[in-house]
């Protein structure tokens, strides 16, 4: 390995996976409490099967048509209000969000992005710029002026942790974050959308406090 190549942890050279655990090469099995891609996990044999049947079928991407994708945008839309209809297949979460800043931006006519200290939105140029912790971290380049970075609204550390009610620690964050906006556009700044995972990762895993999203949204809309 590299010097270049850093860990968050002791490099772990894993030869195969097995549902929750990691197997290393030799033979030792590890709880894989990190990994964030094999969300039903590894080795998965519905998955393998159903993955080695559609390459086996067709191996393409979205510019032809075909039942599978019918079928699964069916399905997905069955889970969702129905004021989202209209679906784009991508390739990452990089890519969405890189489309959802495209789709913001046409939409609102302003440029300017809200996001969360902490935060990681991906790794394309354009989601690194509203990543604070890709921007802040080691190496990275200074904030630039068309994001407006606001505390994390964690109910456990920060300013407004304590006694009070979730309701209430949603509160004083989404004050908190109204006043940067108010800030921005004070300054001229059009706002266009604001990013936040439904649960912060990379920030701690922090979920927001109870009102605090609904708060921000509603404030930037």
């Amino acid at each position: 390995m590299t010097r270049s190549l850093h860990h968050s942890h002791d490099p772990l050279l894993a030869v195969r996976g097995e549902g929750q655990f990691l197997i290393d090469e030799k033979g030792n099995r590890y709880l894989d409490a990190q990994n964030n891609v094999a969300h039903v996990g590894h080795g998965n044999v519905h998955v393998a099967d159903m993955v080695s049947r559609q390459l086996q079928t067709l191996n393409t991407n979205s510019r032809y048509l075909h039942p599978t994708m019918v079928r699964y945008a069916k399905r997905l839309l069955a889970t969702l209000p129905k004021e989202l209809c209209v679906l784009y297949f991508v390739n990452s979460g990089s890519e969405a969000n890189d489309l959802a800043l495209r789709l913001a931006r046409a939409h609102s006519k302003h440029e300017d992005v809200v996001v969360v200290d902490h935060a990681y939105h991906g790794h394309t140029q354009s989601v690194v710029e509203i990543s604070p912790y890709k921007y802040d971290g080691t190496g990275g380049h200074k904030q630039v002026d068309w994001v407006h970075k606001v505390p994390l609204p964690d109910a456990y550390r920060g300013p407004h942790r304590g006694a009070w009610t979730d309701e209430a620690v949603g509160k004083a964050y989404a004050a908190d974050a109204a006043r940067v906006i108010d800030g921005a556009e004070a300054r001229g700044r059009g706002i266009a959308a604001f990013y936040c995972e439904s649960m912060i990762s990379c920030g701690g895993q922090v979920i927001p406090p109870r009102g605090y999203l609904q708060a921000v949204y509603d404030r930037v809309r």
